[in-house]
């Protein structure tokens, strides 16, 4: 679904950066550089949703179920610090682990990121939040840090 119509917003009225799994690879990370550092975007927002395909797809090289290409198990590998953290008893892990991923990614831009988007943050014009996409209802929650 695209974030414009979740949003209520028009075309190209968001950046958007947008990967399997919303890993934070170079190119993710230099694109929401770019955006804060270029065009002054003041919130990021890490969104994930049930039934991700990247996720499911973790879980199950987690459970050396599933091999896949050398690029693809890239994006799965940062994945499966999620997969690994989530409550396995969870009524859905996949959906427990995308939360977690979330969750992951948002603390990592946060903590972890170069002063491009730590500097704007700590100055208070940038904000970053995780969200969480229900297909079912179409409802996006954003979660408490």
């Amino acid at each position: 679904v695209p974030p414009e119509l979740l949003f209520e917003r028009g075309l190209g009225e968001l950046f958007i950066v947008r990967n399997a799994g919303n890993t934070l690879c170079a190119t993710a990370l230099g694109s929401l550089e770019f955006a804060v550092t270029q065009l002054q975007v003041p919130l990021i927002v890490v969104m994930g949703h049930e039934a991700c395909g990247a996720i499911r797809a973790a879980v199950s090289v987690a459970r050396g179920e599933t091999a896949y290409s050398s690029n693809v198990s890239k994006v799965l590998q940062s994945l499966l610090p999620a997969v690994l953290e989530a409550d396995p008893w969870a009524e859905d892990l996949c959906n427990a682990a995308a939360l977690c991923n979330v969750r992951k990614v948002v603390k990592e831009l946060q903590k972890e990121a170069s002063p491009a988007l730590l500097d704007p943050q700590a100055a208070g014009r940038l904000l970053v939040v995780g969200a969480y996409y229900h297909l079912d209802s179409g409802r996006v929650e954003f979660l408490g840090q």
